[in-house]
Formats: C-alpha cells, sequence, structure tokens
C-alpha cells in the first residue's frame, strides 16, 4: 500500500526548488509521485477527525504543477531520505497550493542506466 503525506506551501509564485525529506520511506530508488494545486485556507470538515486538513481545494484560473521530481538518499552518508522537486506557480500573486507527496511500496521492477 502506497503512502502520502500532504501539506501546505504558503505565498508561492513563479518557480522554486522544494525539498521534502521523509526518513525511513524515501530512498534514491522509490518511485515518488508528487502533485500540487491551488487551495483557499479554512477547513470544510463538518466533523474533523485525524487527519485535519485545514484547506481547501480552488480550482483557479492559476496554472500550478509540479515537474523534475527527484528522490535522493546517499546511504553513505546521513542524508535522512526526501524529494526534491520544482514547483511551478504562473499567477500575479503569491498563492497558497497543497502538496500531496505519495511513495509506492514497491521499487521498480527494474533500474537500467547507461
Amino acid at each position: 500500500m502506497a503512502r502520502s503525506i500532504r501539506y501546505l506551501v504558503r505565498n508561492t509564485h513563479g518557480t522554486t526548488r522544494q525539498n521534502f525529506n521523509w526518513p525511513g520511506v524515501i530512498t534514491a530508488r522509490s518511485v515518488v509521485h508528487v502533485t500540487a494545486a491551488e487551495v483557499g485556507v479554512g477547513t470544510t470538515q463538518a466533523h474533523p477527525t485525524p487527519p485535519v486538513q485545514d484547506f481547501f481545494y480552488n480550482l483557479g484560473a492559476a496554472p500550478v504543477w509540479v515537474s523534475n521530481i527527484g528522490p535522493h538518499k546517499n546511504e553513505f552518508t546521513t542524508d535522512p531520505g526526501g524529494v526534491e522537486y520544482l514547483l511551478h506557480v504562473e499567477w500575479n500573486s503569491p498563492l497558497n497550493v497543497a502538496v500531496t507527496i505519495t511513495v509506492e511500496d514497491a521499487l521498480p521492477v527494474e533500474i537500467q542506466g547507461f
């Protein structure tokens, strides 16, 4: 079963380099999916139960996307393991964006190199 974590990046626009460390979950060989979308602040949950989400998705006109997803973990150092990516928000003013990171349980069945 895949695992996901979701967090809020406040007041962002343009292209920003992001890093999220998830020790014990992400390695350099992990299959990682990252999504992003514009959000408004405030809950839509009538009866908040864990996990509480204090924002709601807002399908606005701003193009929001993620590129250059790169899982990392140097097993010869104290690198905790995580994922770096570029977050793109094309809008005239900063927006709040929710990012969801999903890590597959299984590693790739094959990894080919040069």
